[in-house]
């Protein structure tokens, strides 16, 4: 039960969080690969000893056996990529048969998860260009077909086979090595937990339904479609942020410069005593111009920045709360909600607690904690923020508090339109 209850939640999770990884790029990427095929070969690991650990446990003494198998994938965002794979393997009796049995089980297992590109999530591809780590979780389902052969090689010998599809979660971690635009070769290692341990059920001495969990190490190459000179989403930068003390620097770059023209300006009166100096500052000016124009290219950078945040300041001054903190008015945006209950008076408490928790963290906790009323429901968000970035740090200071915390946008999907009919959008 423990077992389908991971297994439900890994899909879910695969399933829902691709609308968290918007990319917010503004550059124009349109020409960059996104499908790929991979093809990869390895080793499926397992373990009888014990059940935690990367190995798993199938319970009984089994050879780590050949694994291969094929995937197709697709990048939503340079952070996010949806992958379908399918995986062959095989299981049979290690050195110690047990029960003085022999088994041999054919797992042919099909998979659908999200691949997370820690590089762009974490700015790490400015450091490993040709790098690229990630994680990844999914769900699916695995036919197993088995064969037991109890007593081997006496009269009483007796063969049995079953059949059958289980549920299987995955978590796993690898890397990317990039060898041309079109090919990257990889490495992975899987770590799989399903409800029924159909592998080795036969050779127990009763039926009870127990979890397996094995591991598979395997390596391989990814193929992306796409032209010739481009690279797959995967592999772009991350942005790199402007922030408030590189303007204040860049500013007094320029203060510097403008005091240095006009140094050169008044002394052009003085020419014989300047002659010998004139092809030194001739040099530094050509320099400076470079730097200038190095800083007005990050200076727009800088204004459109703070033209955004000052938008985003404009926007958070829209959504009042009464005294008792409720508000009907939501901005389109990412929130993070952390509750939802069924009296004020649990909502109140939630929002005094989190306000004191975000000092530091945002502008105005008190302005940004807000609560809404849907239906029944008394619901804690905070809000509004324009970048997932923000909202990402906010998420992470609450989550130490309320764990189960998550990012909602607005608008809501067409589905879910109805049960916010009573929140009203400034936009």
């Amino acid at each position: 039960m423990k077992s389908s209850i991971f297994i439900t939640a890994l899909l879910a999770i695969t399933l829902n969080f691709p609308g968290f990884m918007n990319d917010a790029s503004a550059q124009d990427f349109d020409n960059e690969r996104r499908a790929t095929l991979s093809v990869h070969g390895g080793l499926t690991l397992t373990n009888s000893a014990f059940r935690a650990g990367p190995l798993g446990s199938v319970e009984v003494d089994n050879k780590n056996k050949a694994a291969f198998g094929a995937s197709f994938g697709y990048a939503l965002t340079p952070a996010l990529t949806l992958e379908i794979l399918g995986q062959f393997q095989q299981f049979e009796n290690g050195s110690n048969q047990s029960f003085n049995s022999i088994y041999e089980s054919t797992v042919l297992d099909f998979t659908f998860r999200t691949n997370y590109n820690l590089n762009y999530i974490l700015g790490l591809n400015r450091v490993w260009s040709n790098f690229s780590p990630y994680i990844s979780l999914g769900a699916g389902i695995q036919y197993y077909d088995f064969e037991r052969t109890r007593n081997p090689g006496t009269p009483t010998a007796l063969t049995a086979d079953d059949s059958g599809v289980n549920l299987v979660g995955v978590i796993g971690a690898g890397a990317n090595i990039r060898v041309t635009n079109g090919i990257d070769f990889f490495l992975q290692y899987d770590f799989r937990a399903a409800p029924d341990n159909a592998i080795s059920r036969v050779l127990r001495s009763n039926n009870d339904r127990k979890t397996i969990t094995y591991g598979s190490l395997f390596g391989g190459l990814r193929f992306h479609f796409g032209e010739s000179e481009a690279r797959h989403m995967s592999w772009r930068p991350a942005p790199m942020d402007l922030y408030e003390e590189d303007f204040n620097r860049l500013m007094a770059l320029h203060t510097r410069m403008d005091d240095l023209e006009r140094q050169l300006a008044a002394q052009g009166d003085d020419m014989s005593n300047l002659e010998a100096r004139t092809s030194t500052l001739e040099n530094r000016a050509d320099d400076h111009e470079t730097r200038i124009s190095d800083l007005e290219t990050q200076f727009a950078e800088m204004q459109e920045t703070m033209r955004d945040r000052e938008r985003e300041r404009e926007t958070r001054t829209t959504m009042t709360t009464d005294e008792r903190g409720l508000t009907q008015v939501l901005d389109d945006g990412h929130y993070v909600q952390v509750f939802a209950g069924l009296t004020l008076a649990q909502a109140q408490g939630v929002r005094q607690t989190l306000i004191r928790e975000l000092q530091g963290v945002v502008d105005n906790p008190a302005q940004m904690v807000l609560i809404t009323q849907r239906r029944q429901f008394y619901e804690v968000r905070v809000g509004v923020f324009n970048r997932f970035p923000e909202t990402a740090n906010v998420l992470r200071t609450a989550q130490s508090s309320f764990s189960d915390a998550f990012v909602v946008t607005f608008p809501r999907p067409a589905h879910l339109s109805s049960q916010y009919q009573d929140i009203r959008r400034t936009n």
